[in-house]
């Protein structure tokens, strides 16, 4: 008897380490400074900026993006992107990001202890019983998990299929997290 497993329909995760550009920091920091108020969308706690047009963030995700994009045959397009600053006991709630095709966040600032980014299997509810059974052999090797954490670093730009949900659990550390958040449209 002879026994195999197929992965078939995995969910790529794109990860892009790099080195964080200090005008980067300081243009978020000054936005808030400008705008004390910001947006509320899954921010609990935390600041998030109206959409962003500066080139100073437009220019750098496009850099960030490149790696990513030579696994394309079409062109990814930023479509918006926001600035998020979350201070000591804030986070987000779970959420996905509709009329896109990926979601990112590059991560400016992150303190130790400052909230994991999670997501949620797209199979978590209707594949539940099955997911939650397979044994830890199993479950690292074919990524079949019901939640994946990823901790954030400074520099880390994480690009993913926009209908994953996903969160960002509560910053226990004493400082800000600062990061970008943005939608892609795959077009051509």
């Amino acid at each position: 008897m002879q026994y195999h497993a197929e992965c078939i329909f995995p969910n790529l995760i794109h990860v892009v380490e790099s080195e964080v550009d200090t005008a980067i920091k300081d243009y978020c920091l000054n936005k808030k400074l400008q705008d004390p108020t910001g947006v509320f969308l899954s921010n609990c706690g935390g600041w998030q900026s109206a959409s962003e047009t500066e080139s100073i963030i437009t220019d750098k995700l496009y850099e960030l993006i490149q790696p990513i994009q030579q696994s394309f045959t079409k062109h990814l397009q930023v479509i918006n992107s926001w600035i998020n600053i979350n201070p000591t006991g804030s986070f987000n709630n779970k959420h996905f990001h509709p009329q896109c095709d990926l979601a990112g966040v590059y991560y400016v600032d992150v303190p130790e202890n400052s909230g994991d980014l999670v997501f949620e299997s797209p199979q978590a509810f209707h594949c539940f019983g099955e997911l939650d059974s397979y044994t830890p052999e199993i479950k690292e090797a074919w990524g079949q998990h019901l939640e994946r954490s990823i901790t954030p670093m400074n520099g880390l730009l994480i690009v993913f299929p926009s209908y994953i949900s996903h969160g960002v659990k509560v910053n226990q550390s004493k400082e800000d997290r600062i990061s970008i958040s943005f939608n892609i449209r795959v077009i051509g």
